[in-house]
């Protein structure tokens, strides 16, 4: 199956409702039938009440902003609570795909001018209605119905007016009775009847299940005997029944038909084609013994057997030792390895994604727009993506069908996401939002064990000196950038160097490396400086220079990167393209204004830098680039045509797409680089600082150079060390 298939979205509160899988069940079959693919967004925690602690996780929906996706479905009557309504509505308001609503209309949503179709409520309760007069010579019958101001209670009593009306009834509105949808207002109303408040009447319809389970629940408890003293039937079957005597009989809504007619729509939608006429799709009777008809037991067996494979398989993962071996875990490697040995949970899938954010571990980073994502099953290397990058995972795992989509976060902080794919329409169980807790509390852990063993290892004991590096820290700073003031009349500028941009998974061994390559660039920074100018260290992989020289701050910042391209162990660890520098005159402001306005300018270059990061091939491009400017003489150039000799246009393209410079120029920009060095940093001639940077033609390299830097080589090193 093609991975290039048009992918539809569906946006719910809830994947994993009855409900929700019935109508999942729809759309997934529908869309892979039309050559489309389906992805899924959902959260895993509680959907009713509005909670601040869980505002997080409701980031998960931003991802329908991506330009992967054609359009979108969204499950109204699964987001309960109006504050998350109103949120749903404000992301997809900023979305230009199509949009259909499957469900009751609700007024947070009626900005989007979204198509909506549901079933046919209203018709609906009259069958049912119809069906107590007429099978079982019903005339004295209440209506139990939801909140008084939704579409959908006013619809079902309609529904129920209608038919008393048709069978010669005279309605009393009196007998309608508005609720809310939930347990308690079956409990509630039967408590009226128990307490004779009010006269029991021959049958009671609930307008959904969830109230005729509270009443049941109630009557039994009272003594209430059903069907003999009262019948009560409900609209909106769910397969939970079991748990309540007598069995429930309910009408069932024909919710897998409008799934797959809201996927029929929205495809002809995509495709410019008028959508077909939309006929409500009427559900059918499920019999149970709360009515004096026959109750259905094929029907209350295969409930009863499907309930004890959720029991049972719910009970195995109670002896899982996930969670706590998640806490105990050392470094990223491990926590993977973990989560592969419990992937048993989750059933029937075909792939899963761990997918975060490369800032996931920095407590107080703007989250980044890569993220580093990695096969569950498959042990296959991490691979970076942009986190809008959703055909991703259809590429990967071809004949998919959907891609469930769950927040993984911690109070504030978004790590990123789980991505669960299936190659049928099917859906997980409520096992696996434990698994994705577990998951989170995990990753929070080894969060702040790495966060601890990092700050311990740089941790500052001296009040102007940084313990690591040896260098000024802020405060050190900050007081010789005041003696420097008073003692130099030559301009300053305040030069900002920030590494590691995009940092990798701390595991021990990678501590390790990370503080090598600190201390490689300290080491840097003190000869770039020398004996005259200021330096230190900020902390986040932030340092600072205070530079006394003629030179333009551009001409610094330059040279700060091409000497810092030099060093060894920082580049080898995080490579060319995971810093920014910037410098900035110091003329009259503050040592806290020029610190502000450097961070502007890194955070500005740290936005270019992450948005050239989203080529799809931008990790085979930058190993390319790093060999040419690690090379001992700059003498890739000339190896590239045989490594990409049948894609060589191909491979252009991309290099300059992920840097912003084609390829050939930047083997002369890693050159120059190199020469920059030597003349910043050596007493080298001209001529031996060509040779080094392999240029055969001394005059050559002169001219080039020149070119690049508007500078002969003898007087730019005049000016930088002047």
């Amino acid at each position: 199956m093609s991975s290039k298939r048009p992918i539809i979205a569906v946006v719910t509160a809830l994947a994993n409702g009855f409900a929700e899988k019935e109508l999942l069940g729809g759309i997934i079959s529908e869309n892979k039938k039309s050559g489309y693919a389906t992805v899924v967004f959902s959260n895993i925690y509680n959907i009713v009440q509005h909670d601040d602690d869980l505002l997080c996780e409701r980031k998960i929906y931003d991802l329908v902003r991506s330009p992967d996706i054609s359009g979108i479905i969204l499950l109204c009557e699964s987001f309960v609570e109006e504050n998350i309504r109103r949120h749903i509505a404000a992301v997809l308001a900023g979305t230009d795909v199509p949009i259909i609503g499957i469900g009751t209309r609700l007024a947070e949503f009626d900005s989007l001018g979204y198509d909506l179709i549901s079933t046919d409520d209203r018709a609906d309760l009259a069958l049912l209605t119809s069906h107590l007069i007429e099978e079982h010579g019903f005339t004295d019958i209440d209506l139990l119905t939801g909140m008084e101001q939704i579409e959908s209670s006013r619809l079902r009593a309609e529904g129920y007016l209608t038919a008393l009306e048709a069978h010669g009834i005279a309605p009393d509105k009196d007998k309608v009775f508005f609720g809310d949808f939930w347990f308690t207002s079956g409990e509630q109303l039967a408590d009226r009847y128990i307490s004779r408040e009010l006269r029991l009447p021959q049958a009671v319809i609930c307008a959904n299940d969830m109230m005729a389970y509270g009443m049941l629940r109630r009557f039994s408890e009272a003594g209430v005997r059903v069907p003999e003293q009262v019948t009560v039937v409900s609209y909106e079957y769910s397969d939970i029944r079991i748990f309540y005597t007598p069995a429930l009989t309910s009408f069932r809504r024909d919710r897998h038909s409008l799934g797959t007619a809201a996927a029929k729509r929205l495809q002809a939608v995509l495709e410019g084609r008028t959508p077909p006429e939309f006929v409500p799709p009427q559900g059918q009777f499920v019999f149970g013994g709360s009515c004096p008809c026959r109750a259905d037991e094929a029907q209350s067996l295969s409930e009863l057997r499907n309930a004890e494979r959720r029991k049972n398989f719910t009970d195995l993962s109670l002896f899982s030792t996930m969670e706590h071996k998640l806490t105990l875990c050392r470094d990223m490697d491990e926590f993977i390895q973990i989560i592969r040995g419990h992937q048993w949970m989750i059933q029937d899938k075909k792939n899963i994604y761990l997918c975060l954010y490369s800032d996931w571990n920095e407590a107080d980073s703007d989250r980044s727009e890569i993220m580093r994502s990695v096969s569950i099953l498959s042990g296959d290397k991490p691979f970076e993506m942009d986190h809008l990058d959703l055909r991703a995972f259809f590429e990967r795992d071809h004949d998919a069908a959907v891609c469930y989509l769950n927040p993984l976060f911690s109070g504030q902080k978004l790590f990123g996401y789980m991505a669960l794919l299936y190659a049928s329409a099917s859906s997980y169980e409520d096992v696996y939002r434990h698994w994705l807790k577990s998951v989170s509390i995990g990753l929070e852990f080894l969060r702040l064990k790495n966060d601890i063993r990092y700050l311990i290892s740089c941790q500052n004991v001296s009040e102007y000196r940084d313990t690591l590096t040896g260098m000024n820290n802020k405060k050190g700073l900050r007081r010789a950038f005041q003696a420097v003031l008073v003692h130099d009349n030559r301009k300053l500028c305040f030069v900002t160097l920030r590494i590691d941009l995009f940092p990798k998974q701390l595991n021990d061994d990678e501590i390790r490396r990370k503080t090598d390559a600190l201390l490689g660039v300290s080491k840097t920074i003190a000869r770039f400086c020398g004996n005259h100018d200021i330096s230190g260290y900020m902390g986040d992989d932030t340092f600072v220079c205070i530079i006394q020289s003629h030179a333009e701050p551009e001409v610094i910042a330059d040279l700060l990167t091409a000497v810092l391209l030099q060093e060894k162990n920082y580049i080898g660890y995080a490579g060319t393209s995971s810093f920014a520098c910037c410098a900035i005159p110091c003329g009259e402001l503050s040592f806290d204004e020029l610190t502000e306005q450097s961070s502007e300018l890194i955070k500005a270059e740290h936005r270019r830098l992450t948005a050239l990061r989203r080529n799809k091939n931008y990790a085979d491009m930058l190993a390319v680039r790093d060999r040419i400017y690690s090379a001992t003489e700059a003498t890739f150039e000339h190896d590239s045509d045989n490594i990409y000799t049948d894609r060589i246009d191909f491979f252009r393209r991309n290099y300059k797409s992920c840097f912003g410079v084609p390829f050939h120029q930047d083997c002369i920009n890693a050159r120059i680089a190199k020469a920059k060095y030597y003349l910043a940093t050596t007493s080298l001639g001209i001529s031996d600082i060509s040779e080094k940077c392999g240029y055969v033609d001394y005059k050559y390299f002169q001219r080039q150079f020149a070119a690049s830097t508007g500078l002969p080589a003898l007087r730019y090193r005049n000016l930088i060390k002047s």
